[in-house]
This record gives structure tokens, sequence and C-alpha cells, in this order.
């Protein structure tokens, strides 16, 4: 009714995505054991979203979800599962200057520091404040800010959950020369003193994404990240990241990338008094280092020793429906490691992982997606993942993804 009673003066559309997995388990984020027998399951997000704009001065977005394990509720169960993805409202006051109040998600550069984590089942969002100003074409600054609370409180901010209290950053991108792209982020996020509740923890990540076009079938891209200030407990921080890849086209209708990613770690076998394993904050995991999830979560996942992840992904066009993927990783640790047994540090290297992908686009709106990816890992992965190195360990999904327009007015 909306959309027909505004449809001289207002955009209106309402959007789905339907996304059943069924993945089987056996060897997914932890190597198996001889005792561990495979896991099977079909996981399911239902989105519903409303975007609306109005005279383009006006617009918003309300996304509405339903997460689920198929059968993990009975079949005449009534407990309520939906919930709210994106709920936002947007004012531009001009046409450089959007100001975007509400749940909403955050997005920059490959995802690493920012993401919305769609492979996830339940995505990530932000409860948050931007304003996001266009100086001129290729040129963009956007400014962020967030407060979280836990409750309706009449005195007093604290917060009890294992979140940020705040988040800030800073996010601006030039295209400095016709060739080169560059774009520049502080993110500040922080989190309550365990041991006083009126401090804050502070944490300080600074960031450049540059992208050039060293010939025409070479792109280089590199990420360098610093961070500081307290972790969460109070501890000082002094870590780095770097992202060093190479694109291009080996073939008609094939991409090929060459890479490195760099996460620094701590000497876990003398630690010291500062904390030196880079946490990648709210960014993408799925992906980055292989399909399989083994390290998704930095640094935890690293046992704060840090990882070194050189990669070859390879995608080819079979068809204009059709693309097949096929990516190599190594993981290596970046720091020393100590066996739980004699003390000293364990062999660097963790194994190899080999992701087999393929995407077949059924219409416009339709997707079905197959993997499969295996996991070589050595014994020092046993130490750092868990499961035993002699068993194989592999995994595999079938998905589908639809996201229809069903009204667009």
């Amino acid at each position: 009714m909306i959309a027909c009673s505004g449809a001289a003066w207002a955009q209106f559309t309402l959007e789905g995505q339907i996304r059943p997995r069924a993945e089987f388990r056996d060897g997914f984020r932890m190597m198996p054991t001889e005792d561990s027998s495979p896991a099977a399951q079909i996981n399911q997000r239902t989105r519903l979203s409303l975007s609306y704009v109005l005279d383009d001065r006006v617009s918003t977005r309300v996304s509405l979800q339903d997460t689920r394990l198929w059968g993990q509720n009975l079949t005449m169960d009534d407990t309520p599962n939906f919930s709210v993805y994106e709920a936002w409202v947007g004012l531009h006051p001009s046409e450089n200057l959007d100001i975007i109040v509400g749940r909403q998600e955050l997005k920059y550069d490959t995802q690493r520091l920012l993401s919305f984590n769609d492979w996830a089942l339940t995505g990530r969002s932000h409860d948050a404040l931007t304003l996001r100003y266009t100086l001129e074409p290729g040129r963009e600054l956007h400014i962020g800010t967030s407060f979280s609370q836990s409750q309706n409180r009449l005195f007093e901010t604290h917060y009890g959950l294992n979140n940020y209290k705040t988040l800030n950053y800073i996010w601006y991108h030039t295209q400095l020369t016709n060739g080169l792209r560059s774009s520049f982020h502080l993110i500040a996020d922080g989190y309550e003193n365990p041991d006083d509740q009126d401090d804050l923890n502070m944490r300080y990540t600074w960031a450049s994404y540059q992208v050039w076009d060293a010939a025409d079938n070479l792109e280089l891209r590199a990420y360098p990240a610093y961070q500081h200030g307290k972790t969460a407990g109070g501890m000082d921080i002094s870590a780095f990241y770097v992202m060093l890849e190479a694109g291009t086209s080996l073939a008609e209708n094939m991409q090929n990338t060459l890479g490195l990613e760099l996460f620094s770690g701590m000497d876990q076998t003398d630690p010291g008094d500062t904390f030196n394993a880079f946490s990648d904050l709210y960014g993408l995991g799925y992906a980055r280092q292989g399909h399989m999830n083994y390290f998704i979560n930095f640094p935890d996942d690293t046992q704060n020793a840090g990882l070194i992840n050189p990669y070859l992904k390879n995608s080819y066009h079979l068809s204009e429906t059709t693309t097949l993927s096929a990516d190599l990783h190594l993981f290596f640790l970046q720091n020393d490691y100590p066996d739980p047994v004699t003390g000293e540090a364990i062999d660097a290297y963790l194994g190899a992982e080999i992701d087999l992908h393929m995407v077949y686009r059924f219409n416009a709106f339709t997707q079905i997606v197959f993997g499969y990816s295996v996991m070589l890992g050595s014994e020092s992965m046993e130490y750092i993942r868990g499961g035993d190195s002699d068993e194989w360990a592999h995994w595999a999904f079938a998905m589908i993804r639809m996201s229809p327009t069903f009204l667009a007015q």
C-alpha cells in the first residue's frame, strides 16, 4: 500500500534472501581424531529486507532475518526466532553527504578489519552512526562511531557483555594517480576495564590499503597495519599485520592471485609484558585463510603465536553461468609456541589446505554453490588447533543462495 500510494515521489524495494547450506564436517575448524566421527548438518538463513528512498533526501532499510539449523526447533515449537539484522535511517542533506543512523553493515577495503561477514550464518552488523562525505569522484571520507549499553540504566554505564563498549573509525579513500588507489583507516575500539568499570581500555589500529595497476595484466595490492593501545584485559599492545598480493590472468577467462598475509604473534616460549599478537577486529574470516575456518579469529586461533599464510588462488569462468576455483594455502606460525612436554619451540609449519569451489548461476538471482576442502595438517597443527594429523581432514558443502526482489516501485 505504501509503495502504490507513494509511487510518484518515492522508491520502495522489497527483497528477500533464502540460503540453505548443507555441510559434511570431518576436519572443519579442527582435525579429526581416530575416535571421532563425521558430522552433518543443514543450516538456513532467511532474510526479508525493505528499502525506501524519498526524494533522494531520506532513506531507510529494515532487514529481518531468521537463522537456524534444520531440526534445531521442534515442528510445533513457539520459540521466537526472528531478529533485526539491519534497521537504519539515512539523511542526505546534500549530494555529497550521507548520515546513516542505526543497525548497519560496515565493510571496507578487503574487509579484513571491518566486514559484514556474509558467510557466517548470522552475518555481522553494528549499531552505529556513520557520516559519509564524497569530496569529489574518487575521494571519500567516512567517520563512524558506536556506543554500547547492555540494559536500560538510570545511573552508570557498566557494560557486562563480551563486546566493544565503543567503536570509532575514520576511513579515507582517494585516487592518488590514474593507476593508484589508496585507502587510509584508523579504528579505535574500547572495552570496559575489568578492574574499573568507569574506565575504557582503548585499542588503536592504523591501516592503509594500496592498489596499483602496475601493467595491463597485473594488479599489485598492499595492506599494512599497526596496532597499539590496551587489550580488553589492560595489557599494552604492539602488533602488526601485512598483506601483499599480485593479481593477474594467466589465460583467457582466468584470474590468478599470488599473495601472503602475516599476523604478528607473541613469543609464547617467553611472552614478555607486551601483547604482540595482531587482532583482526571485526573482519572477514572465511576464505581469507582458507574455507575450513582453522584461522578466522585472530589471535585466539593461533594461540597468540601469529600466522604466516602464503596462498595461490585461481578462478576460471567455465561459461557464463559456471565458475570454478582452486586455492592453495600454506600455514606457518609467525612466532614460537612451546611443546607442552619439552617446552621447546615446535616446528613453525602447521600444514596446507586445498579448497575447490564451484558456483553455478541458475538465474539472475539464484546461485548453486559447491565446495570441497582438505587440510593436510602437521604435528604442530595438533598443538595449535587440536585433532590428529594422521587422520584425513576434509569438509564439503552444497548451498543455494537465492536473493529475489519481490517488489520494486
